[in-house]
């Protein structure tokens, strides 16, 4: 894909804004792939996403008129034809692109995110993927019941997580369950104490100065919501906990104030953008809990299928909210409550959980703050000490 903009690239954003998603994707497919710009290509692989339920048959149609126009280009593109096919639900185009990705490749990075990709699909397709990530639940030793938090971790983040993990292990109950996605974040997690790995590597490709491919990363959204399915099937209420969201004070105390709760989960003013503006906010899922109960394992059904198509866990389970609606908001100084899907949804106060560094008495968020994990850990530690003090 071209790192210049296309001149498409403004008609196609303005398109978007006004949620003309069949016709911001007929804009951008009349360009050659290899022509657009990345943000371009994102744009029209969510186009069509969101188009399909509504015009299915014309983003099919749309979708093999984009491949044939584009039936000699490299692998690279290929991959992303790949990736837009998930979107529009057709897996066997997914997976005959992918294949020809695959033979096409010229080096190892491409051909290595071909070939894990085109796994993932195959096992999504026939189904042994999420019998597999069961399978793999079922092998930790877990104490029945408790409270799990669940993360990802690379070894390009093994100092942050040591930081994470001090906050973590300090101020949150249970066992953390960590996704492992390299061999030296494998090797630095075994025999951690109040640490249960499960073996992800297989899933990702990494170039050679550790950048992970793009569509790899969208398989991680993918497997965390199939491991957060296992873990809650398995009778444990699931904390999903980013490692740019760092406990600062006790987080029992906040699960205990809603206990009748199906999940409680970060508001934020991020992505879906169509979501955030016709809610005034989007569930945030580098913060969430799921209960064991009978309406969160029912939307986890749903929203592990979603993200086998969106292959972003927070898209995914926004406009599963926004397809069924919000029913009973109500907000208080300590939370907002709704229900949607059947399920009981409450969102702590910012002044609880934040989006940012500088507030939130519970759990704060830091990401893109551009600091250091050193003085990342001098904020954390000034923050401790100022909530300790006002306590």
């Amino acid at each position: 894909m071209n790192d210049r903009t296309h001149p498409s690239a403004l008609p196609s954003r303005i398109l978007m804004r006004l949620h003309w998603w069949l016709a911001t994707a007929w804009l951008l497919s009349k360009v050659p792939v290899a022509s657009l710009d990345t943000y371009s290509v994102g744009r029209l692989r969510y186009a069509l996403l969101m188009a399909h339920r509504a015009h299915g048959p014309a983003c099919r149609r749309m979708l093999q008129h984009t491949i044939r126009r584009n039936k000699d280009a490299d692998a690279d593109v290929l991959i992303e034809l790949a990736m837009m096919a998930v979107s529009i639900q057709e897996p066997d185009t997914a997976r005959e692109l992918l294949e020809t990705s695959l033979a096409r490749a010229e080096n190892r990075y491409t051909a290595d995110a071909a070939r894990r990709l085109l796994a993932v699909q195959m096992a999504s397709n026939d189904g042994t993927l999420r019998q597999r990530m069961r399978q793999r639940v079922d092998a930790l030793p877990l104490p029945a019941g408790a409270l799990l938090t669940l993360v990802p971790i690379s070894s390009r983040y093994l100092e942050l997580w040591q930081m994470w993990r001090e906050q973590t292990q300090r101020y949150v109950q249970g066992v953390i369950v960590v996704i492992a996605m390299d061999d030296a974040a494998l090797e630095a997690l075994a025999d951690v104490p109040g640490v249960a790995v499960l073996d992800a590597r297989e899933f990702f490709a990494w170039s050679e100065d550790g950048r992970l491919h793009l569509h790899t990363r969208g398989v991680l959204w993918y497997l965390r919501v199939l491991l957060l399915q296992a873990l809650v099937e398995s009778g444990h209420p699931v904390l999903v906990l980013d490692l740019d969201a760092i406990a600062v004070g006790e987080v029992q105390p906040l699960l205990d104030a809603h206990p009748t709760a199906d999940v409680i989960a970060q508001q934020d003013n991020s992505i879906p953008m169509d979501v955030n503006r016709d809610f005034g906010f989007v569930i945030c899922c580098g913060f969430m809990l799921w209960r064991p109960t009978t309406n969160a394992l029912a939307l986890l059904r749903r929203y592990a299928a979603e993200s086998a198509i969106e292959r972003d866990d927070q898209l995914a389970l926004n406009h599963l909210l926004a397809r069924d609606g919000i029913a009973d908001r109500t907000r208080d100084a300590g939370a907002m409550r709704f229900r949607s899907a059947y399920a009981s949804f409450v969102c702590p106060d910012p002044s609880l959980v934040s989006r940012d560094l500088d507030t939130g008495t519970v759990i704060r968020h830091f990401h893109q703050t551009g600091k250091t994990p050193a003085e990342l850990r001098l904020a954390i530690d000034d923050a401790g000490a100022d909530i300790e003090a006002g306590a």
